[in-house]
């Protein structure tokens, strides 16, 4: 074990757990060099992030996930569509609202920058036996499981939480 300054003992970790804290550091690594391409801020893009995951919400609903007021998110949503980054819609039923979707080209960019990465991850957990492929299967499962209820208890938002245990994990 080793000491912190304050005297506090750190536990020896496995070194799964250690390659896991490596991974979101990577991926914060990530996402700073995707901004700077973009030549996005960091809100702009966790927005960016959720209009490509949801394809379509409202300004309300993008507020809600960036916890941010109505009008910063109104700035935000301006910033993207003056860069090109997403296109306003009518809404389909209530014409006083409007929808928000990530423009074709930025998903096309995006995907560009990120679908490379994705590839040859899957690649490469496709090389394990099914076996093997469960295993990890589980494993990730179980520490998006443990982040979903940590966050729980930091009172995040229930939509922003990952359902790990609804992964589909069948046909591999």
């Amino acid at each position: 074990m080793q000491d912190q300054p304050d005297g506090d003992a750190i536990p020896r970790m496995h070194p799964a757990t250690v390659l896991l804290r490596q991974i979101l550091e990577l991926n914060e690594v990530m996402e700073f060099a995707m901004r700077r391409e973009m030549s996005l801020n960091e809100t702009d893009f966790q927005a960016m992030q959720h209009l490509i995951k949801h394809r379509s919400m409202s300004p309300g609903e993008l507020a809600q996930f960036l916890h941010l007021t109505a009008a910063a998110t109104t700035t935000v949503i301006d910033r993207l569509a003056a860069r090109g980054h997403i296109v306003r819609t009518a809404h389909p039923t209530d014409r006083r609202r409007q929808l928000i979707s990530p423009s074709a080209e930025s998903i096309k960019e995006t995907m560009a920058r990120l679908m490379p990465m994705i590839l040859e991850v899957d690649a490469k957990v496709q090389t394990y036996d099914v076996d093997c492929q469960a295993a990890i299967v589980d494993y990730l499962v179980n520490v998006a499981d443990s982040m979903n209820e940590r966050a729980a208890t930091l009172e995040v938002e229930p939509q922003q939480l990952v359902p790990a245990k609804s992964h589909n994990t069948e046909g591999r």
